[in-house]
């Protein structure tokens, strides 16, 4: 009880709103229309309870001229209610969609502009529950909870006034429900809002492992791990339905403790007014009138304490939405393309040191000068940080120590669609798109040509297949290209490169994943693509690097060795121990053919 109490504060309502206030405040119209709107419904509340009333008396009465006078004005309220029910039902549904709606293109744009080294702590499951879970869960804080937390309590205050009218002994009853219902609901509240917490977590945790399971599943049937995924997965979704049950006991005691309050204040005053009657003290409508009142003075009170339960869930949705979009992004809009990037003179690395972790340092004190136009090797065993190196030039991350420069100019300083617009990559696993080979090919540079496509492919050498295709450019390719050899999308991811028309070309492991023939159909498009432009190549295949204007060794963040193919072959060093043990293994395989 004592951590409920401690929880039981302002705080989360405070995040919540600082999150979705400035979409509410673009809505601030539609709301007032709610507003008034539900000004509306407490004077129908209040005619409606007066009606059964007033007809009661007459009709005990037997004054009949009254009750035909009365027709007209039920017909009016009931207009009315129609009305507004209508046009509160779509402003609700207006706003909450609409904010839905920007809040999704908002939590987008966020993730693009986190940065790789911010964004790869977060799980792409959980990224993924923020648009499937979070968002869809925020009703309860923009929609009709939010105005019912408003009407509700002006609801209770404005029948309360009414009822005093009527009979003030009566009313005080009501006055003893207010404290109890405030307690449950505060109780509640915070119950299911950290059960809702650890729901959407194990939501996020489950499509965290189905993405895995469904970009794994080669994997798992190679391994056959069909079983091990199926009670992983079946494990975690056991834990949720857990979870929901509990959710569903804590809403289930919730409403029955709520209703219980209902029924016994209801009976209690309903008993003493009929004595009240019996002793000549109101009329039998003032009590109709008064016990009908009382089920929207105690209804708005225990339902506000429901409501209060929902938005605490729709909190603990926003406080994971803010989990993401309180990370600082160091620029507020998202890059575009520009024209051809300027072509830089020269690229420094200046004494750079960067590591990924404080304990592990895998760029060390490196100083490196890229000629201009010229093509620009880079080798060495595993972990060497060519990778890094590649991540670093592109801006991705930023060095703790040292500076890279373009032409003098620090690339922080630079805008990331400037800086970007500089480099085309083609990587070693090549990402494509669903969607037509046009599409993939149209998001290197808006407003691409069909010539210019055409004479990308051909200089790719992978128009001539696309044209045996039944739709030709127009031919789709499935997830992530998965209707293409890997040869294919290589060629594809070339073409691409082509077209973005991109002064430096960044050549990450291009050709490792191929076999001879495709190797033999890329090489010929990379020289192609290589010509007139400054090229910076990871290569571990030593063999396909030995035209390099300039090697670079790496060995454990360091530079060790530079020169070329033919300075570097004749030193004793990395390199020449590298090609070495390549040509013994090739060799080895050679001699494994020929058995």
């Amino acid at each position: 009880m004592t951590s409920i109490l401690n929880e039981f504060n302002f705080t989360g309502i405070r995040n919540t709103f600082k999150l979705v206030s400035p979409y509410i405040f673009k809505n601030v119209k539609f709301y007032v229309l709610l507003i008034i709107l539900l000004f509306v419904d407490i004077l129908l509340t209040i005619g409606f309870a007066w009606f059964f009333g007033a007809i009661t008396d007459a009709a005990v009465q037997g004054q009949f001229e009254k009750l035909k006078s009365l027709i007209p004005i039920i017909l009016t309220l009931i207009v009315i209610s129609l009305f507004s029910t209508f046009f509160k039902t779509f402003l609700e549904s207006y706003i909450t969609s609409n904010i839905r709606r920007k809040l999704k293109d908002h939590v987008l744009k966020q993730i693009l502009l986190i940065s790789p080294e911010k964004i790869s702590k977060q799980r792409s499951g959980d990224l993924l529950t923020h648009f499937t879970n979070d968002i869809s869960s925020i009703d309860g804080v923009i929609g009709s909870n939010l105005i019912y937390l408003i009407q509700l309590p002006l609801v209770s205050i404005a029948v309360f006034i009414y009822m005093l009218q009527i009979n003030w002994q009566l009313s005080v009853i009501s006055l003893f429900i207010i404290p109890f219902a405030i307690i449950i609901g505060g109780i509640f509240g915070i119950l299911i809002r950290n059960n809702s917490r650890n729901i959407y977590n194990k939501i996020g945790d489950i499509n965290s492992n189905l993405t895995e399971t469904f970009q794994g599943l080669s994997v798992i049937r190679s391994f056959t791990l069909e079983n091990f995924s199926i009670k992983k997965i079946s494990n975690l979704n056991n834990q949720l339905f857990k979870l929901e049950v509990k959710n569903a006991k804590l809403r289930g005691n919730f409403y029955v403790i709520g209703e219980a309050i209902s029924s016994i204040t209801y009976i209690a005053s309903l008993c003493l007014g009929a004595f009240f009657v019996s002793k000549g003290q109101i009329s039998v409508g003032s009590l109709l009138t008064f016990v009908t009142l009382m089920q929207h003075l105690i209804n708005p009170l225990t339902g506000l304490a429901g409501i209060w339960g929902s938005f605490q869930t729709s909190a603990s949705a926003v406080e994971r939405l803010s989990n993401v979009l309180e990370v600082k992004t160091e620029n507020s809009e998202l890059p575009i393309y520009k024209n051809k990037g300027r072509f830089p003179e020269k690229i420094k690395f200046r004494n750079v040191t960067f590591s990924y972790k404080p304990q592990t340092t895998i760029i060390k004190n490196l100083n490196l000068e890229i000629p201009t136009g010229k093509v620009v090797a880079i080798v060495g065993p595993s972990g060497a940080g060519k990778t890094t190196l590649f991540q670093l030039i592109q801006g991705y991350y930023k060095p703790q120590l040292g500076q890279i420069l373009m032409d003098d100019v620090p690339i922080n300083n630079l805008s990331p669609s400037e800086l970007r617009s500089t480099y085309a990559l083609v990587a070693q696993e090549t990402f494509l798109f669903s969607g037509s080979i046009k599409d993939n090919l149209l998001l290197a540079r808006p407003n691409i040509t069909q010539n210019e496509m055409i004479n990308a492919t051909m200089h790719a050498n992978i128009h001539e297949f696309i044209m045996t295709l039944p739709e030709q450019y127009e031919t789709e390719i499935g997830e992530r290209g998965v209707r293409l050899s890997v040869g294919q999308k290589q060629r594809i991811a070339i073409a691409r490169a082509i077209l973005k028309d991109a002064p430096i070309l960044l050549l990450d492991e291009a050709t490792s994943a191929l076999d001879s023939e495709s190797e033999f159909h890329v090489k010929l498009a990379l020289d192609h693509l290589m010509k007139n432009l400054t090229t910076l190549v990871i290569a571990h295949r030593l063999s396909t690097i030995q035209h390099a204007d300039l090697i670079v060794v790496m060995d454990n963040g360091e530079i060790v060795q530079t020169g070329t193919h033919e300075k570097l072959i004749k030193e004793e060093g990395m390199y020449k121990r590298l090609t070495q043990i390549q040509n013994m293994v090739k060799n080895s395989e050679l001699d494994s053919l020929a058995l």
